[in-house]
């Protein structure tokens, strides 16, 4: 079983199906994802560690670099395209949108599209994109839309307004496999060092 930075429907959790088809279990922080992998709960945790746009991760980083945790090894990655959807319940148009519920990173890759094409509505910065969408899948929530991975869209039956929304349409995000210690992967000629 594999754990990742949850939870279901972000683009971790879409890192990990590219990765792997082996059972997941979702966890709230990259920190709980990579203790997870510390105390056997799981076989390994994807978390993401840098993105082309807003940089290294820092939440990755430092857990992954601090010399009081037990050490862990990155055995793969995924590189993921960044294309966010503009969410809504069913029925809501455009005009109808006052607040956007989403997570900063996925703000600073729209910022721009945001502004052509809502600049009315409020953004509340919310813990994950995925989170966001389940959110305005409430029939009672304050939020009218939010922005995220087109799976959350999906896997809360959310209508998606607009699609591929990033300013930069070269955006990537860098995803890792991190496992316990152990004996290298085979080389590949394509190999990193981090």
């Amino acid at each position: 079983m594999l754990g990742y930075f949850g939870p279901a429907g972000t683009f971790t959790h879409q890192a990990l199906l590219s990765l792997s088809d082996e059972e997941s279990r979702p966890y709230p922080t990259v920190a709980a994802a990579l203790d997870a992998v510390r105390a056997g709960e799981v076989d390994g945790s994807v978390v993401p560690i840098e993105n082309s746009v807003e940089g290294g991760v820092s939440a990755t980083l430092d857990y992954l670099g601090n010399p009081d945790v037990e050490r862990l090894q990155i055995m793969a990655e995924a590189i993921i395209s960044v294309r966010f959807v503009l969410v809504v319940r069913p029925g809501t148009q455009l005009q109808d949108i006052r607040r956007i519920a989403t997570h900063s990173h996925a703000v600073a890759q729209t910022r721009d599209w945001l502004a052509d094409n809502v600049g009315w509505a409020s953004i509340a910065d919310k813990f994950s994109t995925a989170g966001a969408a389940k959110e305005v899948s409430n029939p009672d929530s304050e939020y009218d839309a939010a922005i995220c991975a087109a799976v959350a869209g999906e896997l809360y039956g959310l209508d998606a307004l607009a699609t591929d929304i990033a300013d930069n349409p070269d955006a990537v995000t860098r995803f890792v496999l991190v496992r316990r210690p152990g004996p290298p992967t085979p080389r590949t000629g394509h190999d990193k060092t981090t």
